[in-house]
């Protein structure tokens, strides 16, 4: 671990390379405004579900690197997910699904080794699904919903295709990632 590293993790404020610095957070409730310092890294969980929130991704969260849930669902959140969220190494559980999120998933969540729980649902994402890595152990419904994805784990389902193998049948070629559906 370099030096870096270990005062962004357990000195969120001091000098370091003769630059001073702090964390800093200004939430204003009711009329107050109070700034709170030296207890940021202390985050661990922020469940926002359901708040009726607007506006784009807020990069600061990837900053929070002792983050261990988020919770954004059911919001109004626009934007992408900024491959800076590989920086939250200790999260475990990342629920953004319900929101207005578009883009590419980025490639960077596959380092997120304590990830538990995803669920990126019912959004505008686009794009090659990031099946490589952590992503890997999650199944389609972590991503339903998003009807620009493409890729593994999601099932191509072709139009009059059906279980019985009447009306059409997927033909993959993985060697273009084409997929085609061919019809009996």
């Amino acid at each position: 671990m370099s030096l870096e590293q270990y005062i962004n993790e357990y000195l969120p404020y001091g000098k370091y390379r003769g630059v001073y610095y702090e964390e800093s957070l200004i939430v204003n409730v009711k009329g107050g405004a109070p700034k709170y310092t030296k207890t940021l890294s202390l985050v661990t969980s922020i469940d926002l579900a359901s708040n009726n929130l607007h506006g784009e991704f807020p990069k600061e969260i990837t900053k929070l690197v002792g983050l261990v849930a988020l919770n954004l669902s059911k919001n109004q959140v626009i934007g992408q997910i900024l491959g800076s969220i590989s920086n939250l190494r200790q999260i475990s559980s990342l629920d953004l699904s319900h929101n207005r999120l578009s883009g590419a998933i980025p490639s960077s969540m596959s380092t997120l080794s304590f990830l538990g729980y995803l669920n990126l649902s019912d959004n505008n994402f686009s794009g090659m699904i990031p099946y490589m890595g952590h992503v890997t152990t999650f199944d389609a419904s972590s991503f339903d919903g998003n009807s620009g994805l493409r890729g593994a784990p999601l099932v191509l389902k072709c139009p009059g295709y059906d279980s019985d193998g009447g009306g059409g049948s997927i033909v993959e070629d993985s060697s273009d990632v084409l997929v085609t559906c061919g019809f009996t």
